[in-house]
C-alpha cells in the first residue's frame, strides 16, 4: 500500500503511542464505514449458519469456524470484501504510517545513534519507507458471553459427545496473555517476519474489565529488551524413573506465540489491564 493523505493523528495521540505502546484512536472511521463492516460481518456469519439475531439458536455453528477450539473467541474469517475494504482504508493506513515514522528507526540508524529514552525505536531490519507497507490479515474476534458460551458448548457435547482436543465443554475459552513473537529471537536475524504495528478495529463497545475485552500492558515496550534478558526459566517437578525431580527448562517460545506464565512472569501478569474501546475504535499496538 502507498497512500499520502493529510495527517490523521494528533501530536497528542502519537505521544500516547510512544509513551504507552498502545493507542486507542476514535477518529479514523465514520459511522457508515463501521456500520457497513458490521453488516458485512453479519452477512458472512449468516452464510456460515450463524444468525447474529439468534445467537442462542445458531451460535453453536461458530465451532465450525474455529481451528483453535474457540480460543479467545477467534473465528477463521480472513478475506471477505467488507473486511478488506475496512482494513485497507486510506485513513487507517495513513495513521499507521504516521506511527511508523515516529516510533521506529527508518533511516538505518545504529543502536548507538539513539538517546537512551529513544532506544525502543531501534530494530535490526534497517532502513524502510514509512509510506509503504504490507498488511498481514488476521482472523476475527467474535466473543460470546461466558454463560452463553457454556450453554452452547454443553449443547454440542450432548449432541456430539466431547469434542476432540478440548479441555472444557464451553464453546469458547479465554486467550492466555501472550506475546505475538519469540522474545529470544526478537532482535536477531532469525526474526524474519517483522510486524512493527498490529491493530484491530472494534465493531462493538467494551468498556468494562472481565467482559471478554482487550487487555495489554501499557509501557511494556520501554522495558521489553531488558525483560528479555532477565526472564527466569520454568521450574517444575516431574517423576523420572520413579523419582520426583526438579526440572528446569528455558522460558517458553513457540513459533510466534509466547504465553505469559502466571508464576514466573507474575510481575508482568499483575500489570496487565483492560483497554476500553468503543464501537469504531482502532487499537494500535507497538
Amino acid at each position: 500500500m502507498n497512500e499520502r493523505n493529510t495527517k490523521v493523528l494528533t501530536q497528542e495521540q502519537i505521544k500516547e503511542f510512544l509513551d504507552q505502546g498502545v493507542l486507542v484512536a476514535d477518529n479514523i472511521f465514520d459511522f457508515q464505514e463501521i456500520q457497513d463492516a458490521a453488516d458485512g460481518l453479519s452477512e458472512t456469519l449468516a452464510k456460515n449458519g450463524v444468525d447474529v439475531t439468534d445467537i442462542e439458536g445458531t451460535g453453536h455453528n461458530l465451532s465450525l469456524l474455529s481451528s483453535t477450539n474457540g480460543s479467545g473467541g477467534v473465528v477463521d474469517l480472513f478475506y471477505d470484501d467488507w473486511k478488506m475494504a475496512i482494513t485497507s482504508n486510506p485513513r487507517l493506513f495513513q495513521a499507521t504510517t504516521e506511527l511508523w515514522n515516529q516510533a521506529y528507526c527508518s533511516k538505518g540508524e545504529a543502536r548507538g545513534d539513539l538517546l537512551k529514552e529513544e532506544s525502543f525505536k531501534w530494530h535490526q531490519h534497517g532502513a524502510f519507507d514509512c509510506n509503504k507497507g504490507y498488511m498481514y490479515i488476521d482472523r476475527i474476534g467474535f466473543r460470546l458471553p461466558t454463560a452463553l458460551s457454556d450453554k452452547l458448548g454443553a449443547k454440542l457435547k450432548s449432541e456430539n459427545g466431547r469434542r476432540k482436543g478440548r479441555k472444557t465443554n464451553s464453546l469458547q475459552r479465554s486467550l492466555t496473555p501472550h506475546l505475538d513473537c519469540c522474545p529470544i529471537d526478537f532482535f536477531s536475524d532469525r526474526n524474519m517476519k517483522w510486524r512493527p504495528i498490529q491493530c484491530f478495529i472494534s465493531l462493538t463497545t467494551n468498556l468494562d474489565p472481565n467482559t471478554g475485552g482487550f487487555e495489554a500492558l501499557p509501557g511494556f515496550h520501554l522495558d521489553f529488551e531488558n525483560w528479555i534478558g532477565n526472564r527466569v526459566p520454568t521450574v517444575y517437578s516431574k517423576k523420572i524413573n520413579g523419582v520426583v525431580k526438579e526440572v528446569i527448562s528455558p522460558p517458553p517460545c513457540i513459533g510466534e506465540y509466547t504465553h505469559i506464565r502466571p508464576k514466573e512472569d507474575a510481575s508482568i501478569m499483575e500489570k496487565i489491564r483492560h483497554i476500553p474501546v468503543r464501537t469504531g475504535s482502532v487499537v494500535f499496538l507497538g
